[in-house]
């Protein structure tokens, strides 16, 4: 691979930025194999504007993965307005927030669209809460099963539209005990529905440990064959820090969709600044 990207930054950062431009080199696959992506944002005390391009080609290849999608364009504009109530009180700032994301192929056919409008209150203790309504679509590119449960597969060329709505809160990060919440209520694919529920909590113990409990709840709903359909993903996770050099994290998911209890263990040696050994465990059962 080889590119080039440009970084903008404006002395007061009200305007930032950034352009790249890459071409993949690989045997048989030079045609149409570039990428691009361009961003750009104004950010004042009320306003947050902003545009996000991309380009992946038919044959572009990383070659490490990080580009799972091949052969699309991407459009994302969006734009944030806040208002700052005169009167001190709870809320420190809200305002409503617009989202769109749209996505092309090479030949300019729209394959997925979102609409997401959000409305966004900012608390004085820096906790966060919205409530968010939006319109989804997307054409399957190849057939996908809704449920990854290996009960049959919708076909590729089919579209689905659907509606959806949620509310979110995020607690103040700085606090020993954290907590955040998000859910989902709407439509899914081939006319069904999908009930999401996404719960965080963790406590630190200053300055040595920290322990948190991630767990997501999918509630499914769709026509024959896969009828209804729930899964788990339940994630606790333990961090110690033994001294500025010497960490352990220990990580157990527990994936009732892929029946999988997953086990990752990592002790780090910080050596020297920027320089790390690790030892990692792993077991999947």
């Amino acid at each position: 691979n080889i590119g080039a990207e440009y970084n903008l930054a404006s002395s007061d950062n009200v305007w930032t930025g950034k352009i790249m431009l890459l071409k993949s080199f690989s045997p048989g696959k030079n045609d149409n194999s570039f990428t691009n992506a361009a961003f750009l944002q104004y950010f004042s005390r009320h306003w947050t504007v902003g545009f996000q391009q991309e380009y992946v080609g038919k044959q572009y290849s990383a070659e490490v993965g990080y580009v799972p999608r091949n052969n699309y364009i991407k459009l994302n504009p969006y734009v944030n307005y806040l208002f700052f109530p005169k009167k001190r009180g709870t809320v420190l700032s809200h305002g409503p927030k617009f989202n769109r994301t749209y996505y092309y192929n090479s030949s300019l056919k729209k394959t997925d669209y979102e609409n997401l409008f959000l409305y966004i209150f900012n608390l004085r203790n820096q906790s966060i809460f919205d409530v968010w309504v939006a319109n989804s679509y997307t054409k399957l590119l190849q057939p996908f099963d809704p449920t990854n449960s290996n009960k049959d597969s919708l076909g590729a060329g089919t579209e689905h539209r659907w509606k959806a709505f949620g509310i979110e809160f995020f607690s103040k990060p700085q606090r020993l005990l954290t907590y955040n919440i998000s859910s989902r209520f709407g439509g899914y694919y081939a006319g069904g529905n999908r009930y999401n529920v996404t719960a965080d909590i963790g406590y630190r113990f200053q300055p040595y440990v920290g322990i948190t409990l991630s767990t997501t709840y999918n509630d499914i709903h769709l026509p024959a064959p896969w009828n209804n359909t729930r899964f788990w993903l339940i994630g606790p996770r333990v961090d110690v820090t033994f001294t500025n050099k010497l960490f352990l994290t220990t990580f157990v998911q527990y994936n009732n969709q892929q029946k999988n209890i997953n086990l990752n263990t990592r002790f780090q040696w910080r050596y020297r600044p920027a320089s790390d050994i690790f030892l990692v465990y792993t077991d999947n059962y």
